[in-house]
């Protein structure tokens, strides 16, 4: 047997003593449980959980494999994941119940509520509005704000003011992060809260969903909650890279469980109504699920699924011409897709603790089957990519020189290398020196040393291609580590020793 297949085996046989749902499979989802077994010992997928809708009720909710494989602890209904950028549309109801409140006017310019808010375009700096943000309609762009909110956790106010002045503009609708991390500072700056206390208070405990968080801290130590995992070498190890609370934005740093996006679903399903309890008025959701800013696309990985542009906090689209409002989510370690048809009243969400498009895949069989609908399985195409993308990484992976320690790819000894190295607009480096290895962290970023050359390096994190480094060094002294960000500039960027 598969190795994948073995592990995801004894994941399937301890799911089974947890409770996995209503006590009976409704007759056109049956089945589905052992297709989604068999896709995650292909895929590589220790747990996933998946919930389904209809109407006002939750019809099905499914638990598989293991939140924890190093405890070989199961997944429940309440595991809570990490969504990534699911995230976008809780933040989207967020602004929108501001709205409501008189607190914010959703045409009225972003620079009202931010007056430190400065574009390279000066007429958009004044004439961006808060339904251009949450529509994504002018497509701003900064890979710095991105690296230092998302990853790094080293963004201050002044930083991203500062590198917003130099993001780029495509004036026309492009996803990005940037207008999510600005619509939580318009958040923040209304209400006086941070963002995502503000989502706490006035929709997540409103609306019963009290397995939701936007702080990794909550989320990780709770017992019950998915350990973000990849398999490696023949078994699930820990993803190298984690969520933080310095982390967790408003663009992506929300945790759930399928208990808790059940209700999320009935909530947006059900006009802003849930349990016979208001949260959001009808007008609210109608605005939400109309498309704002339109950039049709179509979703390569499913045949027969399309995206005409976004509403307020979802795609807007269509599968099999039927209306499909979605997002989804993923970092290392996780993955999340969140979906509704509200013409058949019907959604779906799925969260899985690796990086892998079985959560998407888990929707359409949910629709295919409710729906009737005969469509092409992307399953094969997607274990193919999975063999693609391990074939890449092994690829790469062979590629990276030695850790400079240990080889010839240092001048001075290694002990020499540690410290601290700061930059002003990028924050810190830390170098340490670890079981005979010089490992780093870029804030809360891991990184790993491949050596290039005398004192050169490459900089490999879980994020995108290696970065290109080098130590700067006088005489007895490292004074500085340089590196050769992949951002659009591919700028050298020097952290000086402090």
């Amino acid at each position: 047997m598969h190795t994948i297949a073995k592990a995801v085996v004894v994941c399937a046989m301890l799911s089974e003593m947890v409770l996995a749902g209503p006590a009976e499979v409704p007759a056109e989802l049956a089945g589905l449980r052992e297709r989604w077994e068999s896709a995650m010992a292909d895929l590589g997928i220790p747990g996933m959980a998946v919930v389904v809708v209809r109407g006002d009720k939750v019809i099905y909710t499914q638990t598989i494999g293991l939140r924890d494989p190093q405890k070989n602890l199961p997944v429940t209904a309440d595991t809570m994941f990490y969504i990534a950028s699911c995230t976008k549309s809780y933040t989207a109801m967020g602004v929108m119940a501001l709205v409501e409140d008189g607190k914010v006017e959703l045409d009225a310019p972003v620079k009202k509520y931010l007056p430190r808010m400065e574009l390279s375009d000066a007429t958009l700096t004044n004439t961006l509005t808060i339904r251009d943000l949450l529509s994504h309609a002018k497509g701003i762009e900064s890979d710095a704000i991105v690296t230092l909110d998302a990853y790094t956790g080293e963004i201050t106010e002044d930083r991203y003011y500062r590198w917003l002045r130099e993001a780029e503009i495509k004036g026309t609708f492009d996803y990005s992060n940037v207008h999510y991390t600005l619509a939580g500072r318009v958040i923040e700056a209304v209400s006086g809260k941070p963002w995502r206390d503000l989502l706490e208070a006035r929709i997540f405990k409103p609306a019963g969903m009290l397995r939701t968080t936007g702080y990794a801290s909550r989320m990780y130590a709770d017992p019950d909650c998915a350990t973000p995992s990849a398999f490696k070498d023949g078994k699930f190890v820990l993803a190298s890279t984690r969520k933080t609370d310095r982390v967790m934005h408003a663009a992506g740093g929300l945790g759930s469980s399928v208990s808790d996006l059940g209700r999320w679903l009935q909530l947006n399903m059900n006009g802003g109504e849930i349990d016979g309890k208001r949260i959001v008025s009808k007008e609210t959701i109608q605005q939400m699920q109309t498309t704002q800013a339109k950039g049709s696309a179509a979703t390569a990985r499913i045949a027969g699924r399309t995206r005409e542009g976004y509403g307020l906090g979802w795609f807007a689209g269509a599968y099999q011409g039927r209306r499909l409002l979605d997002h989804g989510g993923g970092y290392e370690g996780t993955s999340a897709s969140v979906s509704f048809m509200p013409d058949e009243r019907i959604g779906v969400a799925a969260v899985a603790n690796a990086g892998a498009p079985l959560p998407e895949l888990a929707a359409i069989d949910v629709y295919n089957r409710l729906l009737h609908i005969e469509a092409p399985d992307p399953l094969a195409g997607l274990k193919e990519q999975a063999v693609k993308r391990r074939a890449r990484e092994q690829e790469q992976t062979a590629k990276f020189g030695p850790n400079p320690a240990t080889g010839e790819g240092l001048s001075l000894a290694p002990k020499a290398y540690v410290g601290t190295f700061k930059n002003n607009d990028w924050g810190t480096i830390t170098i340490e020196l670890t079981d005979g290895e010089l490992v780093g962290h870029f804030g809360e970023l891991a990184f790993r040393l491949g050596s290039t050359g005398k004192n050169q390096f490459d900089m490999i994190t879980s994020v995108g291609e290696p970065d290109p480094a080098r130590f700067e060094v006088v005489g007895e002294m490292v004074e500085a580590v340089s590196v050769k960000l992949g951002d659009a500039t591919g700028r050298e960027v020097r952290f000086e020793r402090r």
